[in-house]
This record gives C-alpha cells, sequence and structure tokens, in this order.
C-alpha cells in the first residue's frame, strides 16, 4: 500500500470512529434526558386502532366519535401522568408520613378510573352502532390481552405453585 491509500484508509477510519462516538453519545444524551412519561392507559391507543379496523359507514362515525372525544381522552391521560409524577415525586423526596404516599396513590387510583370510566362510555357509545359480529371483532381488537396470564394457583384447593 502507498502512503496515499493509507492516509485515505486512516481519515475514514477516523471518520466513521466519529460517528460512532457520536451515536453512542447522542443516545446516553437521550436516555438521561428523556421525559418522566409512563406507559399510559394501552386501551385508548388500541381504541384507535380497532376503529381503523371497522367497515367503512361504522368507521367514519366511531372516528367522528373519537374526534369529539379526543381532547377528554387525552386530559384523562395526562392526568395519569400528572399523578404518577407526583407520586413519584413524592417517594423520592422521601416523604415519611404514610398519609402523603398514600393521598398520591389515591390520586393516581382516582385518574385512572376517571380515565378508564370515559374510556369505557366512548366504547359503549362506539359499539352500540355495530352489528353483534362487527361488535364482538371491535371489543377483541379494543380489549385484547395483553399477554399470559400467570397463573399463580392450581385447582380449586388453592395450593400455591412452587
Amino acid at each position: 500500500m502507498t502512503r496515499r491509500t493509507l492516509i485515505i484508509l486512516l481519515i475514514v477510519s477516523g471518520g466513521l470512529n466519529l460517528f460512532l462516538a457520536g451515536i453512542i453519545a447522542a443516545s446516553v444524551f437521550a436516555y438521561w434526558n428523556r421525559p418522566d412519561i409512563g406507559s399510559g392507559p394501552r386501551t385508548a391507543f388500541r381504541l384507535y386502532r380497532a376503529v381503523d379496523e371497522l367497515a367503512e359507514p361504522q368507521r367514519s362515525r366511531a372516528r367522528a366519535l373519537l374526534k369529539e372525544k379526543r381532547p377528554e381522552i387525552r386530559a384523562r391521560i395526562e392526568a395519569i401522568r400528572a399523578a404518577r409524577r407526583d407520586l413519584r415525586k413524592r417517594i423520592r423526596d422521601g416523604a415519611v408520613a404514610p398519609d402523603a404516599v398514600e393521598a398520591g396513590f389515591r390520586r393516581l387510583q382516582q385518574a385512572r378510573g376517571e380515565a378508564q370510566t370515559a374510556l369505557h362510555t366512548l366504547v359503549r357509545r362506539i359499539a352500540e352502532t355495530l352489528t353483534p359480529d362487527q361488535r364482538r371483532r371491535f371489543y377483541s381488537q379494543a380489549y385484547r390481552p395483553r399477554g399470559k396470564k400467570r397463573k399463580w394457583r392450581k385447582g380449586d384447593a388453592g395450593e400455591r405453585r412452587e
């Protein structure tokens, strides 16, 4: 190899190393500065997907209803996130009084309950316009199980698994 080829290879290698170092630094920076947002209720997002699976006349009515209720859904989800942030802050700050932590849990539970009630009402209003077969498919899309349920007890005797 000539000296010129080695210099070109050295420059290309240095450029690739800088590129990889930039990717690593950016991912570390993004990880440290990520927002403190939890996962939130996934039912709302599955609901949008379930509406997309409907036939056209029902889909347009359901989308109009979702568009009408979207600010309320977003506000409910943000209320859950705010309650979760407040609870994390209380625990992180070392709230020694159990009442303070209990109040945070109550606020989170109340926010989740309100969001769940609003979403269930919305799902019911959408499902009222569907045929029984469409309703069954809509419910299976909107409320599909999150994963495999763990069975902690076996049989009717209630014995714990080992």
